[in-house]
Order: C-alpha cells, then structure tokens, then sequence
C-alpha cells in the first residue's frame, strides 16, 4: 500500500470519528430531555469519572497513550454538556 492509500484511509477513519461525535452529540440532546424532565443536573461526576475510568483502561488495553485518550474523552464530555445547556437554554425541551 502506498502512501497515498494510507492517507485515504486515514481520512476515512476521520469522517468516521466526525461522524460519530455527531451522533453523540444528538444523544447528548436527548440525554439533556431526561435530566430536565428529572430536574437533574447537567454534570454528573460519577458518570463523567466513570466513562473516564473506562476510556483510560480500554486505551490501556489497546496499547494506546492512556492520558491522550483520556483527554480526547474529556473534551467530548465537554461537548456534551455544552450540548445540553443549549438544549436547556434554548427552549427546545418538552
């Protein structure tokens, strides 16, 4: 395989990823509908150490830099919070 076919594949793994934050994002707006109807708070610590913990050791698993993926994951917890505050601050709750 040559160079670039390896970058192709690079990019479709890419599209790939983007796609899937997508989606989290969208069950993240989903999730933000449960908590309000709950009168639950956005951020959960359990849960966020949680997925976390998972992350680390799945990298860990994976022979991938743990601390990298870590970080990955807490920016896509971020996300997911912004996510639903602007679900709640916009109005578009039931």
């Amino acid at each position: 395989m040559d160079i670039t076919a390896l970058r192709e594949e690079i990019t479709s793994i890419d599209d790939q990823i983007i796609r899937l934050i997508g989606t989290r994002q969208q069950i993240a707006a989903q999730i933000a509908r449960f908590k309000y109807s709950q009168g639950a708070p956005i951020r959960d610590e359990g849960r966020r150490r949680e997925v976390l913990d998972r992350a680390f050791n799945r990298a860990v698993e994976e022979k991938i830099d743990p601390s990298s993926v870590r970080k990955i994951v807490e920016i896509l917890i971020e996300m997911s919070e912004e996510r639903q505050h602007e679900c709640m601050g916009e109005g578009n709750l039931p």
